[in-house]
């Protein structure tokens, strides 16, 4: 063999791999490419919107892509634009009008919290801890009214933590509990592993714990804290009253019935809610022990409370799951999703958040919105 021809099979070889690995590169895009696009009007509704980062609104957006989900234009929706609520450009907030709901098939109510003026006193996209005068937010009457009148026509709501919270008044809250079929017993929850840490934890916190128990906030380690807005605080600390599972969500046989994931992990804001009419298709269940029935026992808390609700088709989720950090990546690589699940379903390097988005938010979102699409 002559070394002309070692050279040209060499240089064939490494052709050959170059384009098996463009191929395998391409090849999830491709597939993506060729999946039919389906339609789905969706409005979305995120009052909590200081920075233009759209953390608390992006995913869903995302989702629908992933899932090659267009509007009825023919595109995919922005999470910079495609959104009624606060613009961080503009610095003033819009409310949901029956024009925004005259041909939508989805309501997604992502967040209603609002923006403070805290929120633009320190430098970075650094939400404030602390209570601080109001700019925007909260439901209004009127809007409640919008949300009820798409869903008597047959639109799907799915609604998340803090739909019902401050500064939502009484009046549209009670309208929202009766259209979702639970009520808020006023309750939040939020686990934090360093309760001293004042890059997370309110200071608010520290006062209601100090007024409510009569003692200083000296807590240490890590504790799932329970806020009854500012007239009673119940903290249960690591090892002394939470099991090492802190808190979950568990699916019921109604969840099941749709083949929704097992469980999930999540440990962010919640709030405590009983359904009045509504199925109960997942629970938030806190992993307690002895000290920690006690605990809560004492300010008339359950360890057991809904974490996803339904009621005809409208959905609530008692968490603010859509909220996260993460890097989504690209939409267009088919596989993503799939890929996502099974890594946090076989705990390989997962994150405890990564775990909660991918393996249990992501999966039962996908569902609903697929759910409606043509």
């Amino acid at each position: 063999m002559v070394a002309s021809d070692l050279v040209g099979r060499s240089a064939a070889r490494a052709l050959g791999i170059a384009a098996a690995a463009t191929l395998a590169a391409l090849t999830p895009r491709i597939a993506w490419w060729a999946k039919p696009a389906r339609t789905l009007e969706v409005v979305i509704v995120d009052k909590t919107v200081p920075f233009r980062n759209m953390r608390e609104h992006a995913a869903i957006p995302w989702i629908l892509h992933a899932n090659k989900i267009e509007n009825g234009l023919g595109r995919f929706l922005d999470p910079t634009r495609d959104y009624v609520g606060f613009d961080p450009v503009a610095k003033a907030g819009r409310d949901l009008g029956p024009t925004d709901v005259a041909f939508a098939d989805v309501l997604f109510l992502a967040d209603t919290y609002g923006v403070y003026v805290g929120d633009y006193q320190h430098p970075g996209d650094q939400a404030a801890l602390e209570r601080s005068p109001k700019i925007y937010g909260g439901l209004s009457e009127d809007e409640a009214k919008t949300i009820d009148q798409f869903a008597a026509r047959g639109g799907m709501v799915v609604g998340e933590f803090n739909a019902f919270a401050s500064p939502t008044e009484e009046g549209p809250r009670a309208r929202l509990e009766a259209r979702f079929g639970v009520h808020w017993t006023k309750w939040v929850a939020r686990y934090w592993p360093n309760l001293q840490d004042r890059n997370e934890v309110p200071r608010w916190v520290g006062r209601v714990y100090e007024r409510v128990a009569g003692r200083p906030y000296d807590l240490t380690g890590g504790g799932l804290v329970f806020v009854r807005e500012d007239s009673d605080i119940a903290v249960l600390r690591n090892g002394e009253d939470l099991g090492p599972g802190v808190v979950s969500q568990e699916r019921l046989p109604a969840g099941a019935a749709f083949g929704f994931p097992e469980r999930g992990g999540y440990r962010y804001w919640m709030d405590v809610v009983v359904a009045t009419n509504a199925e109960v298709l997942y629970e938030h269940v806190v992993d307690t022990t002895a000290g920690g029935v006690r605990v809560l026992s004492a300010h008339g808390l359950p360890r057991r409370f809904p974490a996803l609700t339904k009621l005809r088709d409208a959905w609530y989720f008692a968490g603010d799951f859509v909220d996260n950090s993460l890097d989504l990546g690209n939409p267009e690589l088919a596989w993503l999703l799939v890929y996502r699940q099974e890594r946090v379903g076989c705990g390989r390097g997962a994150t405890l958040e990564e775990s909660s988005f991918w393996g249990w938010y992501v999966p039962i979102v996908s569902r609903l919105l697929s759910s409606r699409a043509r």
